[in-house]
């Protein structure tokens, strides 16, 4: 409050324009900071999944950072298993989902993850050191994953869908209260 008392004792307008502004930065900047620093930045020298799988040998024990797409999830005795399709990380450790995958890795933990939280689709970093490569089946294909011990990981919180989704392309131009809001059916049916 004594920021908004500083900023207005401008005029009026400007005031409460910048007073603006330093409420958005400071809400922008407080959605992005519960990202765990380790997260955010990659271990020195961290290796790309194909250099790796190309060489796993001089990369065992290495400390790396990669994410993607959860696409499953197996519990077993000794702890849990994600199988990831690795994607391009941005500058906060998120995975950029796009067509563009480098392949799967294998993720283990000591701990529970449960399936329906650790479900198919959903977005995840992790950190952790390469222990080896093992072949497992995709359908019926053999595919060799890099395996890695999980230090740290972060699941992404899901993204909500884009509420313009069913709008025609040209939407932007739509009264989104037309025809005669709140008269229209869809918001009151049961006077028509």
């Amino acid at each position: 409050m004594l920021m908004y008392h500083i900023v207005m004792g401008r005029n009026c307008h400007t005031g409460r324009f910048i007073y603006s502004l330093l409420v958005i930065t400071s809400w922008l900047t407080g959605c992005s900071s519960h990202i765990p620093e380790i997260i955010k930045t990659a271990p020195p020298n961290n290796p790309a999944l194909q250099q790796v799988y190309a060489n796993t040998n001089n990369y065992l024990s290495q400390k790396v950072r990669w994410g993607g797409k959860i696409v499953d999830t197996q519990n077993l005795k000794t702890g849990s298993q994600l199988s990831i399709v690795a994607f391009p990380l941005n500058n906060q450790g998120k995975p950029i989902v796009n067509g563009n995958s480098s392949g799967r890795f294998m993720a283990i933990t000591n701990d529970f993850l449960e399936p329906m939280v650790y479900s198919n689709d959903r977005h995840i970093t992790v950190i952790g050191r390469v222990l080896r490569t093992e072949t497992h089946n995709i359908g019926d294909f053999p595919y060799k994953h890099v395996m890695i011990q999980i230090d740290h990981h972060y699941l992404w919180p899901v993204e909500e869908q884009n509420s313009y989704a069913n709008y025609p392309p040209d939407f932007w131009w739509y009264d989104p209260w037309y025809p005669w809001y709140p008269y229209h059916p869809h918001y009151y049916p049961h006077r028509y």
